[in-house]
């Protein structure tokens, strides 16, 4: 007897079921992609412009500056890279003063100043993660510093920048213009992020030192990179990573350029340049107690065409482990030093600051106090005030 709900006979089976259609053939992968991203930071400056060791007196809004930022890959191989900064002060700056991120001199533009800067222009050719070729306008292969820019280290001002004081901007070579500059580099990523290389032929499009390209002589700068501890995946670094792993990294660089003519404090001096860099991130989590930091680094200029001979700097900070409001609290303090043992003088600044991290790099809120003894290079000793909003997606 048939189960109830069953029919008394079976359906008649067909005499041949219908082939299933055949799959149509996935659409190809578009593999022309573009990712786009802005950076906004705002910053006030608290300093008495008549008597630079006072912060009472002046308030200004110093920094208004953005990023905006876009990249795409053509093939798997084939990519570009087309970044832009824009200065949305009303004044470009006071003569005699410099900017604090781009190091661009003030008192250079008229009443009312907007403008568009071209920072990165590169043509890439990405064959595997150990083997690059990125051809244009792009950071120089020098420091972590550089590769960090303002906007992914723990203290607000670029480091090197003794000019807060009228004293001279101090790094390595190619990093004057935006961190920037022309050229050619072959780079690698070994083991995702653990070993990385850079070689690089820079300032190739003749327009500092020399202004005839047939007087143009190339920097050669080159660097490697090791994590012991952690990774860092990818062209550029970070000098803080709030928290999200633990990192112990070293790195040197060493840069190399022909009749270099000098930077600023030695301006019109040419001489073969020599310089070299090693740097330290030591960053780790301690369950329930917080994150801390140290970013440190050392540079060595062998020429007369460089304003100092030696400079260093060490960063130390503290990270809340949990959030206060929408955010956590980060306090840090910076000292740098800058000597000429020819000259016979000494250039350095300490910096404390508190920040407020409401999303890592992407949104922060800095107050620092800065003092700067530039008295020796023929400055000032300066006291500054800076409270600063960071905004990056």
């Amino acid at each position: 007897m048939p189960g109830e709900g069953q029919p008394a006979t079976p359906p008649p089976v067909p005499e041949a079921a219908p082939s299933a259609p055949e799959p149509e053939e996935p659409p190809a992968e578009d593999k022309f992609k573009i990712t786009t991203g802005v950076g906004v930071r705002v910053a006030f400056k608290f300093q008495d412009t008549e008597d630079p060791e006072k912060i009472t007196g002046d308030q200004v809004l110093d920094e208004i500056y953005a990023e905006p930022r876009f990249s795409g890959k053509v093939t798997d191989v084939v990519g570009w890279t087309a970044n832009f900064q824009a200065s949305g002060r009303t004044l470009d700056g006071l003569p005699g003063t410099v900017d604090t991120t781009t190091g661009v001199a003030g008192g250079q533009g008229g009443p009312v100043k907007f403008e568009l800067r071209a920072m990165d222009i590169v043509a890439q050719l990405d064959f595997m993660d150990e083997f690059h070729i990125w051809a244009g306008r792009m950071l120089t292969p020098s420091d972590r510093a550089n590769f960090s820019g303002p906007w992914f280290i723990g203290p607000w001002i670029y480091p090197g920048s003794y000019f807060v004081a009228g004293g001279p901007y101090v790094g390595p070579r190619g990093t004057e213009e935006l961190g920037r500059d022309t050229g050619l580099v072959v780079w690698g990523d070994v083991g995702k992020g653990k070993f990385k290389y850079y070689l690089g032929a820079m300032d190739l499009d003749a327009n500092f030192p020399d202004a005839a390209p047939t007087d143009q002589t190339p920097l050669y700068t080159g660097r490697l990179a090791y994590a012991f501890i952690g990774a860092e995946p990818g062209f550029y670094g970070s000098s803080t990573y709030y928290g999200s792993q633990d990192i112990l990294a070293i790195g040197a660089a060493v840069q190399y350029q022909k009749d270099f003519t000098g930077s600023a404090g030695n301006t019109g001096v040419t001489d073969d340049l020599v310089e070299f860099n090693a740097d330290l991130l030591a960053e780790f989590t301690a369950p329930g107690a917080g994150t801390f930091g140290v970013d440190a680094a050392y540079y060595h200029f062998d020429g007369d065409s460089t304003p100092m001979d030696d400079h260093f700097f060490v960063t130390a900070s503290y990270l809340t482990p949990d959030n206060i409001g929408i955010g956590k609290i980060q306090p840090l303090v910076r000292y740098q030093q800058a000597t000429n043992s020819d000259a016979d003088t000494k250039v350095s600044i300490i910096e404390g600051a508190v920040a407020y991290v409401m999303k890592d790099y992407f949104a922060k809120l800095e107050l620092t106090f800065t003092h700067a003894d530039a008295e020796e290079f023929g400055g000032v000793k300066a006291n500054m005030l800076h409270m600063g909003f960071q905004i990056q997606q």
